[in-house]
């Protein structure tokens, strides 16, 4: 469940209930959304950083970057969250799910586009900062709002991450896990 309980449909604010009925309509929202709810100014924080919506960078790019980053950072909940509910429609195929678990940008399975979305996730996450030559790539393919938005999305996971693991968030039900390690 969640170390700090999660918050009941009885007891959702008016903007909350209003912003899950907007992303889930009548289906139940993610664990994670009622815990953090818990607290009114934990929540305005969180979904004012979730960066949901329509962004400058396409939704399989925006995939690749979040999927990464729930396997760098061990994030199971989000990993399969994402994976279960996205990574069709954003046409990843079993070799890329796998090689964004423990692969490498440089597998084969990328696009140069994609290899360099995967290698700047690694140096920011590894690192905290990209080198001369991860920001060149990256910028021969993506602009500069698009390179905010890798940045942004690579930190908001991470943080999400904090908070799952903090709370101990267990996977929803039906939910891939993590891929086993050969």
């Amino acid at each position: 469940m969640s170390r700090i309980g999660l918050l009941s449909r009885a007891e959702w604010p008016e903007p909350f209930a209003n912003a899950m009925g907007a992303i889930f309509g009548e289906r139940e929202p993610l664990a994670l959304m009622t815990a953090v709810a818990q607290s009114p100014r934990a929540w305005e924080k969180f979904s004012g950083a979730s960066m949901s919506g329509k962004g400058p960078l396409d939704f399989r790019h925006r995939e690749i970057v979040i999927d990464r980053t729930a396997a760098k950072t061990g994030n199971e909940y989000e990993w399969g969250a994402h994976i279960t509910m996205f990574a069709g429609k954003a046409a990843l195929t079993e070799p890329q799910v796998r090689s964004l678990f423990d692969g490498d940008a440089y597998d084969g399975n990328w696009s140069e586009a994609e290899t360099a979305l995967i290698a700047a996730t690694d140096a920011l996450l590894d690192r905290k900062k990209l080198s001369d030559a991860e920001f060149a790539a990256l910028t021969a393919h993506f602009d500069t709002p698009q390179v905010l938005e890798v940045v942004q999305l690579v930190g908001f996971y991470h943080s999400v991450a904090l908070v799952v693991g903090a709370l101990d968030l267990q996977n929803e039900a039906g939910f891939t896990r993590f891929p086993t390690t050969d």
